[in-house]
């Protein structure tokens, strides 16, 4: 690859993050989140292993509490297997379903990938969603790569309680 090509790929990933960054501002909402695991300091999240113990992953909602006249915005970050020190790139999704087990929201169909898991480089991301009534909702986040290694799928599961 010559050096035109290579300055024109890196100028190319490099806008392609800044575009992203900017589409996918963080949202205000109002959510509750509740859980039988433990929750890290001043309760404003949730923190799970993965069902297989890849990864510890966080999620918190805000605003508190999750109300379904306003977007939720819900930040996940994955964190290496038992520490608090953020894992990058992850292929994943967050998917939502209602107290009947209705999935009524995937951030992979959202992106236009369905079917197709998403990816983050920094181990961090925001996702917005507006809640349509009150009531209790799950929300998952499966886990299909880690370092660009495919994993078999894991998830965290977290239960909201929507006011």
């Amino acid at each position: 690859m010559n050096s035109t090509n290579v300055k024109t790929s890196f100028i190319v990933l490099v806008l392609t993050a800044g575009i992203l960054g900017i589409l996918a501002p963080p949202s205000v909402t109002f959510a509750q989140i509740t859980s039988s695991s433990s929750s890290n300091a001043g309760g404003s999240g949730m923190k799970k292993p993965t069902s297989g113990g890849a990864l510890n992953v966080l999620l918190q909602a805000s605003p508190q509490p999750v109300g379904h006249t306003s977007p939720t915005s819900f930040k996940v970050e994955f964190m290496t297997k038992g520490s608090d020190i953020v894992q990058p790139h992850i292929d994943y999704d967050l998917k939502i379903k209602d107290s009947g087990g209705k999935q009524v929201f995937s951030a992979s169909e959202l992106a236009g990938q369905s079917g197709k898991p998403l990816h983050t480089a920094e181990g961090i991301v925001t996702i917005p969603y507006t809640f349509k009534s009150p009531g209790d909702y799950s929300v998952s986040i499966p886990v299909y790569g880690i370092l660009f290694n495919p994993i078999r799928p894991e998830s965290a599961d977290f239960t909201i309680n929507v006011k």
